[in-house]
């Protein structure tokens, strides 16, 4: 299989935003919020904090430990949307159990929200052909774009664990020509529509779980999986038994990861220039 390099994309997409920013007059300013002690989470803010510092974006990290109290994160993201310097926000996921998701997401400023997860502007997206879909389905859509083929009349399958990726990623998809079939656990009788799709998505945290039997030639897989093995961090997909097979894939790490950090420097400049 060819790979999708995700690194390579990203590059190009970092080096026409500094380009942009270092000539406009509004520094893009973005903040991450993290709580408590995920590695994985951990991992992205740093690779997060380094790409806006490459790029010249303003940059600010508030970390909580895992016993932070909830008042404490919603003060802080009340702090973040009355500042000026900040155009863009995440809250970085997943929280802790004892922390209530739905209302600390929801207390981000819509106009704020570079990850593109509030439920508002989610609900925007199913009505509104012009909304912008969350920085994750802008990514993979970015690397299904490279590798320049029509996909109208062309099947997606999206595996997923939940209908907050499983959705806007389809919608994304639809509003591209593609027919889309989304698959959720148990992932029993998911194979048919494996076989049959052009384009197959994944993003269930489990390892290795897509083998090469699943899926026919020279489809497209996009794997958003991040599942450590001892050191080694794989996929959802069994990529080595995928490697000889005609068609394209996205490695872990080095795919889905860096396109969609690079996606979210792209959004928090497009929000300063709204709000400029």
């Amino acid at each position: 299989m060819k790979i999708i390099d995700g690194r390579l994309l990203a590059l190009k997409v970092k080096q026409e935003l500094k380009v942009k920013i270092s000539k406009s007059r509004n520094t893009p300013g973005l903040a991450i919020v993290l709580v408590g002690n995920d590695h994985a989470s951990q991992t992205y803010v740093r690779l997060k904090a380094e790409a806006a510092k490459e790029i010249g974006l303003y940059f600010e990290k508030h970390i909580f430990p895992e016993n932070a109290r909830q008042a404490e994160i919603l003060q802080t993201i009340k702090q973040l949307n009355q500042n000026p310097k900040i155009h863009g926000m995440i809250v970085q996921l997943p929280l802790p159990k004892h922390f209530n998701t739905d209302e600390i997401i929801y207390a981000i400023d819509p106009k704020k929200d570079a990850d593109g997860f509030h439920p508002n502007n989610l609900k925007k997206l199913r009505v509104d052909p012009t909304a912008l879909a969350p920085v994750l389905c802008q990514g993979v859509w970015e690397l299904i774009e490279s590798i320049n083929q029509d996909f109208s009349n062309k099947k997606a399958l999206i595996m997923a664990n939940s209908a907050n990726f499983a959705e806007p990623m389809g919608i994304a998809l639809t509003r591209r020509g593609l027919e889309v079939n989304i698959a959720y656990p148990p992932f029993i009788n998911y194979q048919s529509q494996a076989k049959d799709a052009d384009v197959i998505i994944i993003a269930i945290g489990q390892a290795k779980f897509l083998k090469s039997g699943s899926f026919k030639k020279n489809s497209i897989l996009i794997d958003v999986g991040f599942n450590r093995q001892g050191n080694k961090i794989v996929g959802d997909i069994d990529a080595e038994s995928a490697k000889d097979l005609p068609g394209w894939i996205t490695p872990v790490p080095g795919g889905v990861g860096p396109m969609t950090v690079a996606m979210l420097m792209q959004r928090t400049f497009e929000l300063a220039q709204n709000h400029g």
